[in-house]
């Protein structure tokens, strides 16, 4: 391969989405949650901690400039002081995930939007299935997902709102997916104009 070559693909960050991640507090019950639910639902592969997050919306690949510009114009988005009740579990059968929502998501819906018609100006992307607000808790669910025996009710786990970022999915070198917020915080990422 030529450098040139190289350099353009080098230049491309493959498997973008817009993310909002859990609070700590959220994350650690979100975490413990998915160790319960794993235990009662044999052959599922638990989300990791590090991994939780609500995607607003799934873009693929994009250049490594694109990306920095869009992650800024990400950060600009104002996000009012508002918590997520997370209180139900979902099934998609056809993905095979199981995850966790609530009953009133407008206030991520509306997030969901603004960062949709963020992507729509800036010419990007994405996939434009209906949004569901929702936090992927584990994978490889054949059926619908088991309450552990002495499970009464999902007890709510509550997380705060965030300002939506620019993540990417990717395997390390053991091969495990990892996903980690784009890194564009210094004001050399900050687009011209």
């Amino acid at each position: 391969m030529s450098n040139a070559r190289l350099a353009a693909s080098a230049a491309v960050v493959p498997r973008c989405f817009v993310a909002l991640w859990p609070d700590a507090a959220a994350r650690r019950a979100l975490a413990a949650l998915t160790g319960v639910l794993h235990a009662a639902n044999p052959g599922v592969r638990p989300v990791t901690a590090a991994n939780l997050h609500c995607t607003l919306a799934f873009i693929g690949a994009l250049s490594a400039p694109r990306a920095a510009a869009l992650a800024w114009r990400l950060r600009r988005i104002a996000v009012p002081p508002l918590v997520w009740r997370l209180d139900h579990l979902g099934w998609f059968a056809g993905a095979r995930v199981l995850w966790i929502g609530g009953d009133d998501d407008a206030a991520i819906t509306a997030l969901a939007q603004e960062v949709r018609t963020v992507l729509d100006e800036a010419g990007i992307a994405y996939d434009r299935k209906p949004f569901v607000a929702h936090v992927t808790l584990a994978r490889n669910l054949r059926t619908p997902p088991v309450l552990p025996v002495g499970v009464p009710a999902l007890r709510p786990i509550f997380c705060a709102l965030a300002v939506p970022e620019l993540a990417v999915s990717e395997r390390d070198v053991s091969g495990t997916l990892r996903y980690r917020p784009w890194g564009a915080t210094s004001p050399a990422c900050k687009p011209d104009g």
